[in-house]
């Protein structure tokens, strides 16, 4: 493996060998790191923890080589290192944005429910309840966990406070406005928990521990 990437190292006589085979080095050691690393984060069960270590992870890795010279060393026999970090940095992103499906599931389809002339049918107060509930338990959960999951780097873990709101917070507030003044409970503070800014405030606590 060494000879076949040092053999395609262009003829440049600013490299030096040693630097070369160093850098090839580098790049088999970020290549078992990052195996390591994928290997670690199958052994959490939840979806959206497994997305934000990866995530954290790759993006320490990338940061770390750009405050080095180990960067240099690596794109001299592969050029394109420093994108591929940051292209493995967006599928954890997409992932973790993907692993909210499960609490918007529940306020996204709204169409199942037939208000009419303000009233509403016993199956429909159902349907509100348990989408009421469904995301008040899933929120509760993620909030939970995600409260106490470290992100050291600052401007990661305001980036993704603020993904979260934008992405969480459009849909919840439409949710909200449809269907918490509809009298579809005898006891609506115990299915209208959260008020969009209350969703916001739990989203604002996400990462906070230790980071």
């Amino acid at each position: 493996a060494y000879t076949n990437a040092f053999m395609q190292i262009p003829n440049n006589s600013k490299i030096s060998k040693s630097k070369a085979l160093l850098g090839i080095y580098i790049k088999k050691v970020l290549s078992q790191l990052n195996f390591t690393l994928v290997t670690k984060s199958d052994t959490y069960t939840d979806v959206g923890v497994k997305a934000l270590f990866r995530l954290n992870n790759s993006h320490h890795v990338l940061k770390a080589l750009q405050r080095s010279a180990l960067l240099e060393l690596v794109n001299i026999s592969e050029s394109d290192c420093e994108q591929t970090y940051v292209n493995m940095i967006q599928t954890h992103k997409k992932a973790y944005k993907q692993s909210w499906n499960k609490v918007l599931n529940y306020i996204t389809n709204n169409d199942d429910v037939v208000v009419s002339s303000g009233k509403l049918r016993d199956k429909d107060r159902n349907i509100i309840k348990e989408k009421f509930s469904g995301f008040n338990k899933e929120m509760e959960d993620i909030s939970r966990t995600q409260r106490g999951y470290s992100i050291p780097d600052v401007e990661l873990r305001e980036g993704l406070k603020r993904d979260n709101k934008e992405y969480i917070l459009p849909k919840y507030s439409a949710f909200y406005d449809k269907y918490s003044t509809l009298y579809f409970t005898k006891n609506p503070e115990k299915y209208v928990k959260y008020t969009p800014e209350q969703v916001a405030a739990l989203l604002d606590h996400f990462f906070d521990v230790a980071a």
